[in-house]
């Protein structure tokens, strides 16, 4: 739970190449972790993606592993690829992420806080808890793109209505930095 000290011994120290292989996945779950936790998602997701490659068949690990790999993709704007969901031995054990990502798909902020309400317990075990709390924006921002795509003019309420936000203020808000950062065109 020490990210900074974590990120200063990654830094500060290099991995030994005569290494195991269990010990090198061990050690780019634990990179990926902490780069995730640092808003460093490329770096997470690439440290993570080889550590999938690369990791043993015992399904504890690559589960752990894909879990936080979805989270990270998801944070980056990325829907993950639906078979992952559906493979052997995992299908169980990511359910809450599959129902988390179709929130986040469907782009509506009420059902995407439901979702997490109802797996929080689980979520906070996994300890994907915090950076799950972090996809929030994206689902605004997925709501946003959908509603762009469908309709060429719409109040501020109704985007407050659709998206799930409290208010036109806070929509118009949203929109604003969306219209900013280049994710609508206005």
């Amino acid at each position: 739970s020490l990210v900074e000290q974590a990120q200063k011994l990654l830094s500060n120290s290099t991995f030994p190449e005569t290494a195991s292989n269990n010990q090198l996945c061990r050690y780019l779950y634990y990179s990926g972790r902490i780069q995730a936790l640092r808003l460093e998602y490329t770096l997470s997701f690439s440290s993570l993606r080889e550590c999938l490659r690369k990791a043993p068949p015992a399904l504890g690990f690559r589960i752990a592993a894909q879990r936080l790999l979805v989270v990270v993709q998801l944070l980056m704007g990325e829907i993950p690829e639906r078979p992952i969901f559906f493979t052997k031995g995992m299908k169980i054990e990511l359910k809450p992420y599959l129902n988390i990502t179709q929130a986040v798909r469907q782009g509506d902020l009420a059902v995407f806080e439901q979702v997490v309400a109802e797996h929080s317990t689980r979520l906070q075990q996994d300890s994907t808890y915090t950076l799950i709390s972090r996809l929030a924006h994206q689902v605004v921002k997925a709501g946003l793109r959908k509603l762009h795509i469908s309709y060429s003019k719409l109040s501020l309420q109704d985007v407050a209505d659709r998206l799930g936000l409290p208010s036109a203020k806070s929509a118009e808000y949203v929109v604003a930095k969306a219209v900013r950062d280049g994710v609508l065109d206005a």
